[in-house]
């Protein structure tokens, strides 16, 4: 997947009107129920979504839920949480707290941009061990954005 990133697009893309600012409340239009949280690390912009009344989390790719750099877990989808996904993570400092902010509201279930979705009182569990020790089991040991953040 590394070896691939060179072929994705670098530049901005316009996307015109369709996007808007988020609220600065933290609300969601058109979905009440719903908060979003600045999840930087992965992106500077990169969001999540958390719901409480079921605790239900939408996690974007501020941590996966399949190591995304490995071809044969791509392939399979077995679920295990991953930092984000290292092709492309642009502030490491960041990705982990931002996965510390996320783990702290003790999820029930949860969705991302890579890798099925996970629910069951494991995900509590999974997604501590990765905050405790995302810097052991999600930072890369080199790359270009590991020991500085992109500028």
């Amino acid at each position: 997947m590394a070896l691939m990133s060179r072929l994705y697009p670098r530049g901005p893309v316009n996307l015109g009107d369709r996007v808007r600012e988020l609220p600065s409340d933290g609300s969601v239009p058109n979905f009440p129920e719903w908060q979003w949280l600045h999840t930087p690390g992965h992106s500077v912009g990169h969001v999540s979504l958390f719901r409480e009344r079921d605790r239900t989390m939408i996690a974007g790719d501020a941590f996966v839920t399949t190591k995304q750099e490995s071809l044969f877990a791509a392939l399979t989808q077995r679920p295990e949480l991953h930092g984000p996904p290292a092709y492309y993570t642009t502030n490491w400092d960041d990705a982990r707290e931002s996965v510390r902010k996320l783990a702290a509201l003790r999820p029930a279930a949860v969705g991302t941009g890579h890798g099925k979705p996970i629910a069951g009182a494991e995900v509590v569990d999974m997604l501590d061990l990765l905050a405790r020790d995302f810097d052991t089991i999600a930072r890369p040991e080199h790359g270009i954005y590991v020991d500085r953040p992109a500028a």
